[in-house]
């Protein structure tokens, strides 16, 4: 027995083999589709963008293809559904995109985000649907097959996060005389009617200005402007803007991707006052439409409730009313309008978490709402946005009591990364 072992030791077993690590195989590649409806494509859903997707007509069976451009040991296949998704689907692959073998199976599909566990040889897979959960077709933000070989092309890396402890990369504290205007090296007025059904003429830069105490000041007055077209006001009925106010934004001077974004801020009340601290998707400002842009609102207060602020994210799977948020209120139930409170959103490769006054109030999960919700969009570069509205869908109207000027203060706006 001693020399036996003594001898196994001399003998060189062989080394474990390496098991390659599964990549994203699918990104980028040629997709086709049984149907496509309007402008949803087939190749929205392996472009790497979660705000665009395939959808099909509105019929039973339809499919999705993928060129992996060579063969591949395919071990997983994730579905990012829309609304409309399927509940009966089969996961196929092919060598040559005529004969399919049946890899996946389900006559109770969820929705959702869905992971799939498979194992199969192919260049080419698809998702054969062969029912639909609701009478419109087949939906995908993304199709996603992982696996290896193929010919992968490599997914661009997300942006770093911020540093730990993050440094001040953009800043203003609004010093200067009194009655001076906004930096223009930092903000853009952003003049004209708003959105939302709101009452107010945007003015370009009329309505802000320094304070001289290190405050900016954005005024809504209650004046006519000529030449404007806004929905019917409830006191008067004309649909001549009968308010005046600010909104500038940083898109033109500064975007970015990820941080910790914070202001210090005074709201008014008043019926019909909607003053808000937001970001919008940089994409916005080259076309892109909302809410694909994607939309993330750090601070808004209805003037005619003060003792309630919100914070919300939109994106094209939630938004409006059905974007993804919270309502909290101060200790005491006290009144915003009081006095200055600091809003603040840290921002992230995993989410976002809103804190007012170094407490924090709401968090977001990029997983959690992947699996829960739809796709997470906020992963590129975004721009900050100041304004105080009037009137609206959400807010109200405004009412006699409503005072007018009304002020919405900033002490200041800072960007950490």
């Amino acid at each position: 027995m001693a020399l036996g072992a003594s001898l196994l030791a001399f003998i060189a077993l062989p080394a474990p083999v390496a098991q390659a690590a599964e990549v994203l195989l699918s990104q980028g590649k040629p997709a086709t589709a049984s149907s496509t409806e309007g402008v949803f494509s087939a190749r929205s859903a392996v472009d790497g963008d979660p705000g665009t997707r395939w959808s099909s007509a509105f019929a039973d069976p339809q499919w999705l293809q993928i060129d992996l451009g060579a063969s591949a040991e395919i071990s997983r296949v994730v579905l990012n559904w829309e609304a409309a998704y399927g509940t009966a689907f089969r996961i196929e692959v092919s060598s040559n995109a005529e004969s399919w073998t049946v890899v996946h199976r389900t006559a109770i599909g969820t929705g959702g985000t869905q992971s799939l566990a498979v194992a199969g040889t192919g260049r080419y897979i698809r998702m054969y649907g062969t029912q639909r959960a609701t009478p419109y077709g087949y939906s995908l933000w993304e199709f996603q097959v992982y696996g290896t070989g193929g010919d992968p092309i490599p997914a661009p890396p997300l942006p770093s996060d911020p540093a730990n402890p993050p440094r001040l990369v953009w800043s203003d504290d609004f010093d200067g005389a009194v009655g001076g205007k906004p930096d223009s090296s930092k903000w853009r007025a952003d003049p004209g009617t708003g959105p939302n059904g709101e009452l107010e003429y945007y003015t370009d830069h009329r309505n802000a200005a320094l304070d001289g105490a290190g405050h900016l000041v954005m005024e809504a007055r209650k004046e006519i402007t000529a030449g404007s077209s806004c929905p019917p006001d409830p006191l008067s009925g004309s649909t001549t803007c009968q308010y005046t106010s600010a909104r500038m934004n940083s898109g033109a001077t500064f975007q970015f991707t990820y941080g910790r974004v914070e202001a210090r801020i005074k709201v008014p009340k008043g019926n019909g006052l909607w003053p808000a601290f937001w970001m919008m998707g940089a994409d916005f400002l080259t076309g892109r439409p909302w809410p694909y842009n994607g939309e993330v609102d750090i601070m808004e207060v209805l003037g005619k409730d003060v003792k309630t602020a919100y914070s919300t994210v939109h994106a094209p799977a939630y938004n409006g009313g059905g974007g993804i948020g919270a309502p909290y209120t101060l200790p005491g139930n006290a009144d915003f309008s009081d006095d200055f409170h600091t809003w603040a959103a840290d921002w992230n490769s995993r989410g976002i978490t809103y804190s007012l006054d170094g407490r924090t109030v709401f968090s977001l999960d990029k997983d959690q709402v992947e699996r829960t919700r739809g796709p997470w969009i906020f992963d590129h570069p975004s721009y900050l946005i100041l304004n105080l509205a009037v009137g609206g869908d959400w807010p109200g109207p405004t009412d006699a009591g409503t005072p007018f000027p009304s002020k919405m203060l900033v002490d200041y706006v800072r960007v950490y990364r």
